[in-house]
């Protein structure tokens, strides 16, 4: 089981005060500033990784090399690399890992650079072999492979300290199919049968090299609605790039090559210092409209975009995609044709008919069959399940009309209810099942014994039920209720009262439970009681519900102007919580007012943020944590949902926001990788998955979406923040999957294959934010034929404001009484 779990508010104040907008333009990098980092593997702390011998020949500690500091070398203590006897079992090894366990990339490296260390023999001319390990999943020849060579080649040890570089590409190219890459560890082994002792000093791979630029243009590699802002940002280190303010760019039709549109670049900032280290220029197209595939070119710039499209339909397949990740992240069935289109399988976990509880003394067994496995392992945890069903409920109810009739190929397509809603169900059955019957508390999770040979599946119970689990579930029930009341009453009213069980259950036990050990644990869980507080009160009206919520709901009021502040994630569901409170009917005057002005402040403070990042994205400058995909995706979901609430947005903003931060996730960024699988000419190939590390197959299902770059696990792999990703399936702090980061992908997918009516104001004809005279002056040229199209985003949906699809002279009389103060609301509205 590997999982992260990082704050949402990382303290990196001192790289974002390096980024303005007003310094940035005349930034200057200082020297050496894309160098590539040494990868240090040993310096003053034990290592990670795993020694061991046959017969207890080499000496270890806690299974690693101990660190003996009675022996230094330029204040730097040394590893102990002791044979203490004959090897009488054949073999010593001693694996030291680049990152831990993940797969780490020094391709970079090989050319120029080295492994190097200092080093001190007890006798003098002792000898060892030195080597690098890959793994590589999709490799038929194997996992793993080893390229090495013996350390006597390189220098002869003697009794003094000597300093040693070892040339990478020696090593590298002795071994074909190594894959650099992906190499895991350096390792030390047995060269001989003699015992030895020798002492290894400062520890690293170095490169005297620069970091590698990505490809110049980068562009949103699916594409961009007709109406929609549209651009490409030109970038790459300014030594490099050959471009500047006013170079000439093209885009060209990828049918015929023909030029379709002609600009020239703007610039954006002469170095962005923290996320990529680059210069950046926009190339902005937004007046190109028609229908169809193209590519940009820019002067003095061999190479050219990625394909893009520009269509009014384009986002339904990654929609379509997006959803269906759920279908392949089921257990407790097999996939079998038409469905699994290529990824067949058996049920992976079938002893999820019989879990064991972690508790030895209880012997019976829990039959907890359906769910989704979250991630790349095959564990089901109920806060995170609750977080991507949350995510789905909003989708369906915020789009409706677009997602009741979606199908996307499940075993349940075709039937009455909505494909979101059959598969959000396949969690919920199993979600229930992790109720206790007795207290009314809910379970935290299922987990293997090891998810890499699984002899049991196991409830870790070893707390009892948990708080934070009971308060997600009880919230994600009582919204169950409301979207499936009308479909199937009897399962709706069951998901309500397990909802309203487990709500007692947290007014018995008003201390935080934790759960055992393991991932997805919440020291605080005060966000998602609100949560479950408001999401029953909207489902319920019981006073209960909103005595609760009201002496509470200012306990977040930090969260909404935090300048590290994200939206919702698992654990803290706290805006979630504000957003369901608004949706319930007799909510209380003095909190919805005071809920709407937070709400305001937290989408100036998004929109700004985004409005100043020069990649188009709402993150804090460096503050690229584990899963922040998730929040590219989440921050634009929850200002959509948000914005309905506030009269003063101007939602042509939000829509600006949104879009961009699919730009950035589908091709705009510094690696310009498309970040869904399947979509986009350099989209993810893989992700860390046991499913699919395992599967024998190339390749993994479209619609895929990894956590993204990682600054602090994934710290040596750039200096730059949003570069610090790996396509390697083996590295799973960049490149996992899970449920509830997928869900954020679904909502917004579904958003921008919507007619992005949510939140727009009946009437605002110039798109901004409230209705006056200047949309009565607007509609009447464009009535007149004085203008072609209207400034709102939503054009003739604002405008059509008697609602019969059409815009004539009614809807301009209509206006003006609205204006006049003769009516009070549009026919649409009344209608």
């Amino acid at each position: 089981m590997r999982k992260g779990k990082v704050s949402l508010f990382l303290v990196v104040t001192l790289l974002a005060s390096l980024l303005t907008p007003a310094a940035s333009k005349a930034a200057t990098p200082p020297e050496d500033y894309r160098k590539l980092q040494d990868i240090q593997i040993f310096l003053n702390k034990p290592v990670t990784g795993w020694s061991g011998s046959g017969a207890e020949e080499l000496e270890t500690e806690n299974s690693t090399l101990p660190v003996d500091a009675t022996e230094k070398y330029n204040g730097l203590p040394s590893l102990r690399l002791n044979v203490s006897k004959a090897v009488t079992s054949g073999w010593w090894i001693s694996l030291l890992t680049l990152r831990e366990w993940n797969t780490h990339d020094i391709s970079q490296y090989v050319e120029n650079g080295f492994i190097e260390f200092n080093i001190k023999g007890k006798d003098g001319g002792e000898n060892f072999i030195i080597g690098l390990r890959d793994k590589v999943y999709e490799r038929a020849i194997g996992t793993e492979l080893d390229v090495k060579t013996v350390i006597n080649k390189y220098i002869d040890i003697s009794t003094e300290w000597q300093h040693v570089k070892i040339p990478l590409r020696d090593i590298v190219t002795a071994g074909g199919g190594f894959d650099a890459t992906s190499v895991t560890c350096l390792f030390l082994e047995k060269a001989h049968v003699n015992p030895f002792t020798v002492w290894i000093n400062d520890l690293k791979i170095t490169s005297p090299d620069n970091e590698k630029s990505f490809t110049a243009i980068k562009v949103n590699q699916v594409g961009f609605l007709p109406d929609a802002e549209k651009y490409a940002l030109v970038t790459g280190f300014m030594e490099e790039l050959q471009a500047s303010e006013g170079t000439a760019f093209e885009v060209r039709s990828a049918k015929d090559d023909s030029v379709v549109y002609e600009g020239k670049l703007t610039l954006v900032t002469e170095c962005e210092p923290i996320d990529s280290g680059e210069k950046i220029l926009k190339a902005d197209f937004s007046g190109l409209t028609e229908e169809g595939e193209y590519y940009i070119c820019v002067s003095g710039i061999e190479e050219k975009s990625y394909k893009f499209k520009i269509g009014s339909n384009l986002y339904e397949g990654l929609l379509y995609d997006a959803l269906r990740y759920f279908y392949y992240q089921r257990q407790g069935i097999d996939l079998v044709e038409p469905y699994a289109q290529g990824f067949a399988r058996k049920d992976l976990t079938p002893m999820d008919n019989a879990v064991r509880s972690q508790l030895p003394t209880v012997t019976k067994t829990f039959e907890l069959t359906k769910g989704w496995y979250d991630a790349g392992d095959f564990g089901k945890y109920v806060n995170a399940g609750a977080t991507a069903l949350s995510d789905l409920f909003w989708t369906y109810e915020m789009f409706t009309e677009n997602m009741k009739n979606f199908e996307v190929n499940i075993p349940e397509s075709g039937d009455s209810i909505p494909d979101i809603l059959d598969e959000a169900r396949w969690e919920l059955e199993w979600m229930l099942k992790m109720q206790d019957p007795v207290s009314g508390g809910f379970y935290p999770r299922v987990q293997s014994d090891n998810d890499d040979n699984i002899t049991m599946r196991i409830l870790k119970n070893a707390n009892g039920c948990t708080t934070d689990d009971s308060a997600c579930a009880a919230a994600v029930l009582a919204h169950a209720y409301l979207l499936y009341k009308d479909i199937d009453s009897e399962f709706a009213e069951k998901c309500l009262e397990a909802a309203e069980v487990a709500w007692k259950f947290l007014e018995k036990n008003p201390k935080n439970i934790v759960s055992p050990s393991g991932p997805y644990n919440v020291t605080n869980d005060r966000a998602d009681r609100l949560w479950a507080a408001a999401s029953l009160y909207r489902a319920t009206g019981d006073e209960v519900y909103n005595t609760y919520f009201l002496n509470n709901y200012k306990s977040f009021e930090g969260n909404f102007t935090n300048s590290y502040a994200y939206a919702h994630t698992w654990g803290n569901m706290w805006l979630t919580a504000y957003i369901c409170y608004m949706k319930a009917d007799n909510v209380d005057e003095s909190a919805a007012a005071w809920i709407k002005t937070a709400f305001g402040k937290w989408l100036n403070l998004i929109l700004n943020r985004y409005e100043n990042n020069p990649w188009n994205n709402t993150i804090v400058p460096g503050n690229y944590y584990w899963g922040i995909n998730m929040q590219v995706m989440n921050v634009p979901m929850d200002a959509i949902i948000v914005s309905q609430f506030v009269d003063s947005v101007d939602i042509s903003k939000v829509r600006e926001m949104a879009f961009g931060s699919l730009n950035w996730l589908l091709g705009t960024n510094p690696m310009s990788i498309s970040y869904v699988s399947g979509h986009g000419e350099n989209s993810v190939k893989r992700v860390y998955s046991i499913i699919y590390n395992n599967d024998g197959k190339p390749g993994i299902p479209n619609g895929y979406m990894p956590g993204g770059p990682n600054a602090y696990e994934g710290a040596g792999l750039s200096r730059f923040a949003a570069k610090c990703y790996t396509t390697s399936s083996g590295d799973w702090v960049a490149n996992e999957h899970t449920v509830y980061w997928n869900s954020a992908l679904v909502f917004m997918a579904a958003y921008a294959n919507s007619k992005q009516t949510v939140g727009f104001i009946l009437g605002d004809v110039d798109g901004n934010g409230k209705i006056d005279s200047i949309d009565f002056a607007t509609l009447k040229q464009y009535m007149l034929g004085m203008i072609k199209t209207l400034p709102s985003p939503y054009e003739e949906i604002a405008a059509d404001v008697d609602g019969n699809g059409t815009i004539n002279v009614i809807d301009l009389a209509y206006l003006k009484k609205y204006l006049l103060g003769m009516i009070s609301k549009f026919p649409a509205e009344v209608n």
